[in-house]
């Protein structure tokens, strides 16, 4: 299975047009295939293909680009996830049907709780430019994390 990880993020011609699609297009193989060591494959593919990604400047943009695309993961699955919970309470009696409105108040606290957590990553460093990275990595691996678990709860709640 890892294996097949580290292949979806490497150079494939029909993927995608530059290592900064690249790393949106890894994102997606990488909840697909379901393997969570796959995180952050696809910013390090685009780290070491780009002749600037070892600026600071050039991590930053990878690390950006990968994260954009798990976060635009993390809304789908959060839409799934509140649809599916919906679906359930509507099936419920009304003293049950509370999954929708507590998953919308647990990803309000877990936003919160991301920011505030990659705010330490991004301050550990002091100053300097290396909290850019540090920040950037927070952000990407969590919001990459909490699409699994977003995949994982709509597919206890019955969903596909």
């Amino acid at each position: 299975m890892k294996a097949l990880a580290i292949a979806l993020v490497l150079p494939v011609a029909a993927w995608a047009e530059t290592p900064l699609d690249r790393a949106a297009a890894g994102a997606v193989e990488c909840l697909e295939i379901g393997d969570r060591t796959c995180i952050g494959n696809a910013a390090r593919f685009c780290m070491e293909a780009t002749p600037e990604g070892q600026t600071t400047l050039g991590m930053s943009a990878c690390l950006m680009a990968e994260r954009d695309a798990w976060d635009r993961l993390l809304n789908e699955e959060y839409t799934r996830a509140r649809a599916e919970s919906a679906r359930v309470d509507a099936a419920d009696t009304p003293d049950h049907a509370v999954r929708a409105a507590r998953l919308r108040d647990a990803q309000r606290a877990w936003i919160a709780y991301r920011d505030a957590n990659c705010a330490v990553d991004y301050a550990l460093p002091g100053g300097g430019s290396l909290r850019q990275i540090t920040g950037a990595h927070c952000v990407l691996r969590m919001t990459a994390e909490r699409s699994f678990e977003l995949r994982a709860l709509v597919r206890a709640l019955g969903g596909d």
